[in-house]
């Protein structure tokens, strides 16, 4: 009888087979984890750019309706609408001098502000866009030192 020591050709082949499939499913899951880690990066870019436009708003200028848009250096391009918002029936009372009385100095305070929405969008990356809403409160033009 003769003793067999090491392996056949065909478990070689089998055991190389195997290692091919791990290594390609390796790397794809490799190559998606970038790719996922440079999307992430991209809308991170994205937010903070679109973040720091929201908060320049009102600061310099009132804020009026109007629709800004532009570039950033990068090539992203970004969209501003600014609109007043409609105050509602009870400030508007408020405001001209018709307050019920369970309204209180709060509403008539408040009628005296001017809400405004901006909505921004930024398109980035091949096709990717990201949208922020916010409000902002502000006095009436005739109202602010």
């Amino acid at each position: 009888m003769s003793s067999t020591r090491g392996f056949t050709l065909i478990e070689v082949l089998a055991a190389i087979a195997l290692l091919a499939i791990a290594f390609a499913v390796g790397l794809g899951a490799l190559g998606k984890a970038a790719q996922n880690a440079g999307r992430s990066a991209a809308l991170s870019t994205a937010v903070e750019r679109a973040q720091s436009l929201l908060a320049e708003q009102g600061l310099t200028a009132p804020l009026h309706n109007e629709a800004l848009s532009g570039n950033f250096d990068d090539g992203m391009h970004w969209t501003l609408k600014v609109h007043a918002l409609p105050k509602s029936a009870s400030a508007q009372g408020a405001a001209g001098g018709v307050a019920a009385p369970q309204q209180g100095a709060l509403l008539a305070q408040a009628s005296a502000i001017d809400l405004y929405q901006l909505d921004i969008a930024v398109q980035y990356g091949a096709g990717r866009s990201l949208r922020l809403s916010t409000q902002r409160a502000q006095a009436p033009p005739d109202t602010q030192p």
